[in-house]
């Protein structure tokens, strides 16, 4: 939200009253963040699904002025990965005294962005990034151009795969393989991030021990519990609420894609899944 140097402080101070000043606003600089982004993310949503093919469109790119710069970038991400494929959400000046500030998230495997906006560049002041993530600057008259030829790049280098989306899986195993050990043999290959993600494992049969609920201070999350031969695990999937309905109404077992994670909230130890996608039972 604008106050980095304040982090900066945080890890450098020597006075233990100073620090804990500095993490009690930080942490309330954090919740208001968590605001602003939820609310940025309702907003583009309904951008999308208002003005845009949200089955189609190769990309999308939204714009607006009540969107905090400092936020837009993580919105992108988590929309990218819901639509799986490139978003750019531009915040523009409400006073238009400065050009628009453009942040891109990929999504989609096969598309690089910084080329996609390489060719979309002439309505653009200026831009930079890598394949995964890239900003930009944009006056706001040239939008309506820049979405079309960005659109257009991102398509051109997505022919014949729309709607594709592809989850790759590292590896299949049973819940009870899934031991606090195992776990911790994972976090040995930390740390993740472009170019070493983290593993995405798989588990297949698995039933739903309890009904799916929503969780968070918006409900936009889900957890759930699930079964397989006597082993039951929580399982939680983040900005998924979407998932609620149509997760209720599943009786057959189901196959569960997942990240594997030590959860310490409470002082507590036990291993939890990161829901990552889920699909009917296909054996």
């Amino acid at each position: 939200l604008g106050q980095p140097q304040l982090g900066l402080e945080l890890l450098l101070t020597d006075k233990p009253a100073r620090a804990a000043e500095l993490a009690d606003y930080i942490h309330r600089l954090n919740e208001s963040r968590k605001t602003i982004q939820e609310s940025i993310r309702r907003a583009a949503v309904k951008q999308i699904k208002e003005r845009f093919d949200a089955e189609n469109d190769a990309a999308f790119v939204l714009a607006d002025y009540q969107w905090h710069p400092g936020v837009i970038g993580i919105v992108a991400g988590a929309l990218a990965e819901k639509f799986q494929r490139p978003v750019a959400l531009i915040s523009l000046d409400p006073a238009r005294g400065r050009a628009g500030i453009g942040s891109a998230r990929r999504g989609a495997a096969g598309v690089s962005l910084n080329e996609a906006l390489a060719e979309a560049g002439p309505f653009l002041l200026r831009f930079g990034g890598h394949a995964e993530a890239a900003g930009f600057r944009i006056d706001e008259q040239h939008i309506d151009a820049f979405r079309a030829a960005f659109v257009d790049a991102v398509s051109a280098r997505t022919l014949g795969t729309a709607g594709a989306a592809e989850l790759r899986i590292d590896a299949e195993t049973p819940l009870g393989g899934v031991t606090a050990e195992v776990v911790q043999q994972i976090e040995m290959l930390a740390p993740f991030g472009a170019g070493n993600a983290r593993p995405v494992l798989c588990a297949s049969r698995v039933r739903l021990a309890e009904a799916p609920k929503a969780m968070g201070k918006n409900g936009d999350h889900l957890q759930v519990r699930v079964e397989q031969d006597g082993v039951r695990m929580r399982a939680v999937a983040f900005r998924a609420a979407d998932w609620l309905v149509e997760l209720a109404k599943v009786e057959q077992p189901i196959d569960v894609a997942f990240e594997p994670h030590i959860n310490t909230f409470g002082g507590g130890r036990r291993v939890e899944l990161r829901l990552i996608d889920w699909r009917r039972c296909v054996c």
